[in-house]
């Protein structure tokens, strides 16, 4: 117990049956963990288990050194844990966040979730998203530079639309690449009416993303950004971001 205490680093490889990666009765114990690295479990269908944790403290101090989670090749993955418990691990810390082939993905986090030390987000070839993160979850990514999203055909946005209006903004301060590559249904980055600020974009992919008419419905912002990457060596601009996907949309469509 004592050791387990002082653990920083947890490779969880090839887990036999298990459904759970992280069980209830070990996250007391997990203070010091900074990393977290599941990969090529065929049954997991959830990262940590929440069940036993019943105060808001226990929830709150669970993994809350986190700094790194890779989650890849998980065909059952279908939550980080169960949806009934909102109150779950805060990642206050967490830096980095790898999702890769875990097809049955429903959704990242709940929205009460933060992350307001997130600095990578990388979401690959996980087929049941729809939408990457509300628009809460959003707000709240303020040191965000890296974001990849890719191989999903049935995500159609990044960011759920859930209204919005012009008046309200989702400011990526510090995001400064975005590639968002084969994504067959994507519609637009938001459908919702939010106004979007990028002040640090300098480097945008839009690759294999047929549907994608729009950026996003509302304004969006982007001082530093001169040009769209659709392929290796080509790429576009017209001006404007929101023009430059218009135009993209029209060249690909007639």
């Amino acid at each position: 117990m004592e050791s387990i205490c002082k653990l920083r680093v947890l490779n969880v490889l090839r887990y036999g049956d298990n459904l759970v990666a992280i069980p209830s009765f070990m996250l007391h114990t997990l203070h010091n963990l900074e990393k977290l690295n599941v990969r090529r479990c065929g049954s997991v269908k959830e990262v940590v288990q929440l069940e036993e944790l019943v105060d808001e403290e226990s929830h709150a101090m669970a993994l809350a050194k986190l700094r790194e989670v890779q989650l890849h090749d998980l065909p059952e993955l279908t939550h980080l844990w169960k949806e009934n418990f909102k109150r779950g691990p805060r990642f206050q810390n967490l830096e980095t966040l790898e999702v890769w082939n875990c097809d049955r993905l429903i959704s990242l986090v709940p929205s009460s979730v933060t992350f307001q030390n997130l600095a990578t987000l990388d979401v690959w070839s996980c087929g049941s998203l729809v939408n990457l993160q509300p628009p809460s979850t959003a707000k709240n990514l303020v040191q965000l530079k890296n974001l990849k999203v890719g191989g999903s055909d049935m995500m159609k946005e990044v960011v759920s639309g859930g209204g919005g209006k012009a008046t309200d903004e989702i400011a990526f301060c510090k995001l400064k690449h975005i590639a968002l590559v084969c994504l067959a249904n994507l519609r637009s980055f938001c459908s919702g009416g939010y106004t979007f600020t990028f002040p640090s974009l300098d480097h945008l992919v839009v690759e294999e993303c047929p549907k994608m008419k729009v950026f996003s419905q509302g304004f969006s912002t982007t001082p530093r950004l001169e040009r769209v990457d659709v392929a290796d060596n080509e790429w576009h601009w017209e001006g404007d971001l929101g023009t430059t996907i218009q135009k993209l949309f029209i060249q690909l469509h007639g």
